[in-house]
């Protein structure tokens, strides 16, 4: 029998997974923290979390203790980009996806485990004494793992095209919240380093044929801190947007958006007109709308606009734009009907598309904080 292998390594690994299995049930089970995309999130970190305990065990050689474990071996990393895709689809507001597409996401997984069945149950009744096959040197749990390589190494690539496809969209219906996406396309260039870390350990282990565990270290915990990053961002993120989304709800009938609402062309020259579409349209509200993006739906060139705002309005651009959403936000944070929702939220709904932005062009407008301005108002 082997002797029990336990070193800082992977007890950062485990921790992680603890971490994992914990965040996975808190978001899994608590209605506040549920959401049509945060289920996705858990059971990511969830599946992240098995895959990492599965090799963990291997690692510690509590597997070799107790063989069934290696028996029971569920190639769960063939769910975690699956049901990354999916966040990222719910999270940006794409249509539903159909049940059938769903299944072809999850097809490879059920593939795979069958795959293992049949090799286990093939390999005991030719050999009573089969032993499985290690993970860490040239067979066929190393090749699957290639093939896993590749099927997420896609994914990512697939849910980033989303997320850029989403960035790309300049479109703005008022009915619907554009959330923030860096942090996704930062998740997309970490879940590549990560995937980095697989592949380069896949090809030692089948250059050098080590069955050395160690190798893939780095990977296990790069998924070890992937998870606490996703803990702690993802879930804030998804709750912030669910805030957004009531908070949208609320105000959708006071808007009265009038789409059609576009001045003609020839009528459109005066600064009167261009101010009273802004207005009349809430353009103001979409944190995408650019001089250009203005001019375009005007019918106007962009280097004509830019003057008519610098000759009559005594602002930039930029300027009158923000001065519109500042007057949007300071009315909500006046309003006791908005109490509950977050300064943040108010912000990005106000058509801001950051925190740093909201804040700082706030206290140019109005010379304080908006939470010293809540205060203040709310005293009167």
């Amino acid at each position: 029998m082997e002797n029990l292998n336990f070193n800082v390594f992977n007890i950062i690994i485990i921790s992680g997974v603890i971490q994992g299995f914990i965040f996975s049930l808190i978001v899994l089970t608590q209605k506040r923290y549920i959401t049509n995309n945060t289920v996705y999130l858990g059971l990511v970190v969830l599946f992240l979390s098995l895959s990492n305990l599965q090799y963990w065990l291997l690692d510690t050689n509590l597997a070799s203790r107790y063989p069934v474990l290696k028996y029971i071996f569920v190639p769960w990393q063939w769910l975690i980009l699956p049901m990354y895709y999916l966040y990222v689809h719910k999270f940006i507001g794409r249509k539903k996806l159909q049940l059938k597409t769903k299944y072809v996401y999850l097809l490879p997984f059920f593939l795979v485990l069958v795959t293992h069945v049949i090799y286990v149950l093939i390999s005991k009744k030719s050999n009573s004494e089969y032993e499985v096959v290690s993970h860490f040197q040239r067979g066929i749990y190393v090749y699957l793992e290639f093939l896993s390589f590749i099927f997420n190494v896609v994914i990512i690539i697939l849910a980033h095209k989303l997320v850029i496809a989403h960035e790309k969209d300049q479109s703005y219906n008022i009915a619907w919240v554009k959330s923030e996406t860096n942090w996704l396309k930062k998740m997309t260039y970490v879940g590549l380093i990560v995937c980095g870390f697989w592949l380069i350990a896949l090809v030692i282990a089948v250059t050098y044929n080590l069955n050395k565990s160690y190798i893939f270290y780095p990977l296990w915990i790069g998924v070890s801190f992937l998870i606490y990053w996703i803990g702690y961002v993802g879930i804030n993120k998804s709750r912030q947007l669910k805030k957004r989304i009531e908070l949208r709800n609320k105000r959708i009938a006071d808007l009265k958006i009038t789409t059609s609402a576009k001045p003609e062309k020839e009528n459109g020259k005066g600064f009167q007109k261009i101010d009273t579409y802004v207005k009349t349209n809430k353009s103001y509200l979409d944190p995408n709308l650019s001089l250009s993006v203005l001019a375009d739906k005007l019918s106007l060139s962009e280097g004509y606009l830019s003057q008519v705002f610098s000759k009559n309005s005594n602002q930039s651009f930029k300027d009158y734009i923000n001065n519109l959403r500042i007057n949007d936000a300071k009315d909500m944070l006046a309003n006791p009907e908005f109490e509950n929702y977050t300064i943040l939220a108010i912000g990005l709904e106000a058509g801001f598309n950051s925190k740093s932005s909201f804040y700082t062009a706030f206290k140019k407008f109005t010379g304080k904080t908006p939470v010293t301005f809540k205060k203040d108002v709310r005293k009167m």
